[in-house]
């Protein structure tokens, strides 16, 4: 089991969803640095990225956001998760999520990844996805 902490809540999917889109590349960004910079905390260098996982996210925030809006603003955390290499895919193929959240004075993120399976990801390159789209 991994756990990663990130500094910062998740954003809402209404704060993603209403930025230009030089904002969310920016966001995409940075939540990229976020995750790299949590899993070398941890000290984790995945070899081989996990083919199933269940991967748990709890948003601590200073506000309860609703349902859609937080699923929907994890969804750059998830795709960061496939970029590092840690999960092979975001499909429910590979992925079980489970996103919960609670109120906190400091916001942060927990990320806890369970493995189900682990297997190399053939065929793809590092982390699932070309590195131009970020």
């Amino acid at each position: 089991m991994i756990t990663l902490t990130i500094p910062e809540s998740t954003p809402s999917l209404n704060r993603t969803l209403h930025a230009d889109w030089r904002k969310k590349i920016q966001m995409r960004k940075h939540w990229r640095w976020l995750v790299r910079a949590a899993r070398l905390d941890a000290k984790m260098f995945p070899t081989a990225p996990y083919a199933k996982a269940k991967v748990t996210i709890v948003r601590h925030g200073k506000r309860i956001c609703d349902t859609d809006n937080l699923y929907g603003g994890c969804k750059s955390l998830v795709d960061c998760l496939k970029h590092e290499g840690i999960i092979l895919d975001d499909t429910p193929a590979h992925v079980e999520l489970v996103i919960r959240q609670q109120l906190s004075k400091t916001p942060h993120t927990v990320v806890t990844i369970e493995p189900i399976q682990r297997t190399p990801a053939v065929g793809l390159p590092r982390g699932g996805s070309p590195d131009y789209l970020w």
